[in-house]
């Protein structure tokens, strides 16, 4: 049936090796940073010297200077946001693997307040750069090539826009303030542990392994798994509802009080770069069609044979799909998937698995899911051509600061 299916839409099976040789559980940080340790103070050091170079084009700035004076400016502004990527995506990605691994929050913590230090001194170039009139900002966006949306995506944000000096205290408190409130989430979520009942056995899980158990093909599994999960978490329902309340209150402040954002979610809409009337309208027609959300469950209920239905069951297996995989023929099932698709982007992500840039070992939980944070950042790449990327892990107000990009601002997520 397969083979079949590949002839028809004339295309080739993933060529990774699946079965010959064993795919690789686990990433290779190394194209990042080598010896991050060590390295630390010498990668700081030569951002620190293109920084220097970046300020001092500030006196250059001109709504009337030429395309390729402009040009240069965006190149080294390109340059520097391509190295603190490197740093930040190696911090967090280093602190996912373990967040209980104190070396790595440190270090993390360290690139984080260090890079937010060199963005502030960036600043300036945007500021500016929101203020070219309409004429001249036209002229140079049509010679920066693919520079242009990230052109575009700063004049976007103009009516929104602090002075430096107060855009300067937000950066240094997200730093200190929303992106350590996260950090502390991460650490006491993934240091829980679950208990479960599991063939007679009891069982010691970790988030991520617990959530295995909520797709189950027995019902009496995947409820025990749900009150399992629910008991953990309403333990620490205090520090957890403290730590939501200080998140929703910073984004309300920054983004409604400060920044004049019309409602919460339009911040969120303005970095998706998707108008509020589209979110609107999606959300409205989701509501005038609840009901076929409701059917599906419904049919599923009795597909499944599920009496009656409940949260517990939204993630039922149908009855006919109890076959498990392993990770390399599932591995290569999605790359197939992803030809008949698009081809090009099988390549992609067949490149991401072979650098071994995917993290599918189950140690203990990481944070957030970023086992495919490095895959994503790679597809986005492809997808966007040069645009702006940030190195952001699952939840986009994690991500940690770069030059290249506006802390206080939210960005899209990819997940």
């Amino acid at each position: 049936m397969k083979r079949t299916m590949m002839k028809r839409l004339n295309t080739k099976p993933s060529a990774l090796p699946t079965r010959s040789k064993k795919l690789a559980d686990h990433w290779n940080l190394t194209h990042l940073l080598t010896e991050p340790l060590s390295q630390f103070d010498q990668v700081i050091k030569k951002l620190d010297s293109e920084v220097s170079k970046f300020e001092a084009r500030r006196g250059a700035l001109a709504p009337t200077m030429s395309n390729q004076a402009f040009l240069e400016i965006l190149r080294l502004n390109e340059t520097i946001a391509k190295e603190s990527a490197k740093l930040s995506a190696y911090a967090y990605l280093w602190f996912s693997e373990d967040t209980a691994n104190l070396e790595a929050r440190a270090f993390k913590t360290k690139v984080e307040e260090r890079l937010t230090a060199l963005q502030n001194r960036m600043l300036f170039f945007e500021l500016w750069w929101q203020s070219v009139d309409e004429v001249n900002a036209g002229r140079l966006m049509k010679s920066s090539g693919d520079l242009r949306y990230f052109l575009e995506s700063i004049r976007r944000y103009k009516p929104h826009t602090l002075s430096e000096a107060e855009e300067k205290i937000i950066n240094v408190k997200n730093t200190t303030g929303r992106h350590a409130v996260n950090t502390i989430y991460d650490v006491l979520t993934n240091g829980l542990t679950f208990s479960l009942m599991v063939k007679g056995k009891r069982k010691t899980l970790t988030r991520e392994q617990l959530s295995m158990y909520v797709r189950s093909p027995e019902s009496r599994v995947r409820e025990s798994a749900y009150r399992e999960m629910y008991r953990v978490f309403e333990s620490h329902h205090d520090v957890l509802g403290e730590i939501y309340t200080t998140l929703l209150n910073d984004w309300k402040t920054e983004n409604v009080e400060l920044r004049k954002f019309a409602s919460p979610i339009a911040a969120r809409n303005l970095s998706n770069d998707v108008p509020d009337e589209a979110v609107d309208a999606l959300l409205s027609a989701c509501s005038k069609n609840v009901s076929v959300f409701q059917d599906y469950f419904r049919l599923k209920a009795r597909l499944c044979k599920i009496q009656p239905m409940s949260r517990h069951h939204i993630y039922a297996p149908h009855r006919t799909e109890r076959k498990r995989y392993r990770y390399s023929d599932a591995v290569r099932m999605v790359l197939d998937a992803y030809r008949a698709f698009a081809p090009q982007m099988a390549d992609q992500a067949e490149r991401v698995l072979s650098e071994q840039h995917v993290d599918a070992l189950q140690v203990r939980e990481v944070a957030g899911s970023p086992a495919n944070a490095e895959a994503e950042l790679e597809l986005q790449a492809l997808c966007r051509g040069r645009r702006q990327v940030r190195p952001a892990p699952a939840d986009s107000a994690r991500a940690p600061c770069t030059p290249r990009s506006r802390c206080s601002r939210p960005t899209g997520s990819r997940r």
